[in-house]
């Protein structure tokens, strides 16, 4: 009888196991598919057709990251200020801007992607470790006559 009792509680165990598993493997994999959000923000300025573009990042884990920011060139964009790309380390939220000019309707596409962390986060930082891992957003530019 008591070996019975012991494959019962057993059984019991491998059950609360289990079960604490796919708990833990279904919130896990939420955080990991949503580690940063991206926004782009395009606002026009006084001179004809040149607005200002702003990429924003935010973390939305409790470790910081190094996230490459850029643009998708675009035959249609003059960029004003410099076509370039970002690179830096993010804990919680930073911005990005670009000065373009566009001569006529375009689709201006923006792109954040994860690099490694070496030599970009500080050293003592917890990094998530992650090295591949991108997002994209993209925004219709209308040239106004």
């Amino acid at each position: 009888m008591l070996s019975l009792q012991v494959l019962h509680q057993l059984g019991a165990v491998i059950h609360l196991l289990v079960m604490c598993l796919i708990l833990e493997t279904a919130y896990g994999q939420d955080n990991r598919n949503n580690l940063f959000s991206v926004n782009m923000k395009i606002s026009p300025i006084k001179n004809a057709n040149e607005c200002t573009v702003e990429i924003t990042i935010t973390n939305n884990v409790d470790k910081c990251m190094a996230v490459k920011v850029s643009t998708e060139d675009n035959p249609n964009i003059k960029y004003l200020s410099a076509h370039a790309a970002y690179t830096a380390c993010i804990c919680t939220t930073n911005n990005f801007f670009w000065h373009i000019q566009v001569s006529v309707n375009a689709v201006l596409q923006g792109k954040a992607e994860v690099v490694p962390a070496n030599g970009i986060c500080p050293e003592g930082e917890k990094i998530y470790p992650v090295t591949t891992y991108m997002r994209t957003t993209a925004r219709e530019i209308t040239v106004t006559p």
